[in-house]
């Protein structure tokens, strides 16, 4: 079978030479790899359309949402290799070993049906795997800058400066119909447990449940979020009863051109907000994509 190998050299830091590793390793593991390296999502849209058999994903976060979000309605399994900061995505499916053991274990591999998140609003219609929202983090985006390196402290650290300085802005949701209003600092649909620099939001959210988990923390709530961000600091992470998280099937907000956000992507919406506002929905594709996991990581996942 044929293992198309998009690998991103910059994930993480790895060097490309590595490439050839994974090349044999895909060879012992029974496939024949056909190997694309990409530096840029441009490249992504000009090689996808020919990627046969297995799509094997060599990064981080990123990497994997460039090319899982490309390949949503295409009947063609991922395999996952994480090689990023964050791999939020990797540890929701048990991808934890040393990448050698992760390909080694497609010799036999156990297949999942994940769901993927969709985003629609006045720009048209995106997607997502970790989560999206907005408020505090959405926000942050906007000022963390990846390209002067990725760091899960420095990530923390922006979010907590925010905390300190932006005023919180009111806003109306409908979730499972019902509306809302209120002050709120973060509203995340999460699909995964983290998002981001490994913030881990949603403990119990599920990829395979098509449900999203809904996190919501009001602005009183600011002092006791920012104990949990100084937790996140110093890696220890408190309980934050201040923290609501349902179990939804859909949820709406109403935009006014605050910030949004999708998985780390800060979306630059400007061209799309025409001063009035708009209601903008969020709900999960329910088994969007397959996932080629090792044998090894079944219970992991399934867990």
């Amino acid at each position: 079978m044929e293992a198309f190998l998009v690998y991103n050299g910059n994930a993480g830091g790895a060097a490309e030479t590595d490439a050839e590793f994974y090349k044999e390793a895909l060879k012992g593991a029974g496939y024949s790899p056909i190997y694309q390296v990409t530096k840029s999502e441009e490249e992504l849209e000009e090689i996808l359309p020919d990627a046969r058999g297995l799509i094997v994903v060599v990064g981080g976060d990123g990497s994997l949402r460039a090319v899982a979000t490309r390949v949503v309605g295409r009947d063609i399994p991922i395999a996952l290799i994480p090689a990023g900061t964050a791999n939020n995505v990797g540890h929701a499916l048990g991808l934890v070993g040393d990448p050698a053991e992760v390909v080694q274990g497609l010799s036999e591999p156990y297949k999942l049906k994940v769901d993927v998140g969709l985003m629609r609003g006045p720009w048209g219609e995106s997607y997502f795997l970790e989560g999206a929202g907005f408020g505090l983090y959405a926000e942050a985006l906007s000022r963390y800058k990846p390209e002067e390196g990725k760091s899960v402290l420095r990530g923390a650290q922006t979010m907590l400066k925010l905390l300190t300085e932006d005023p919180t802005p009111r806003c109306r949701m409908r979730v499972n119909g019902e509306e809302e209003e209120g002050d709120y600092l973060l509203v995340e649909a999460m699909n995964t447990p983290a998002v981001g620099p490994r913030m881990p939001l949603a403990p119990e959210a599920d990829m395979t449940d098509g449900k999203i988990d809904l996190v919501r923390v009001r602005a009183e709530n600011r002092d006791s979020y920012t104990a949990y961000l100084k937790g996140m600091l110093k890696e220890e992470l408190p309980e934050l009863s201040s923290v609501q998280t349902d179990r939804v099937s859909r949820f709406e907000f109403f935009w006014d051109g605050f910030a949004i956000h999708q998985d780390a992507e800060y979306r630059d919406l400007g061209d799309f907000y025409s001063g009035e506002g708009a209601w903008v929905e969020v709900e999960l594709l329910h088994h969007a994509l397959e996932f080629w996991l090792p044998a090894r990581e079944a219970l992991k996942a399934a867990s």
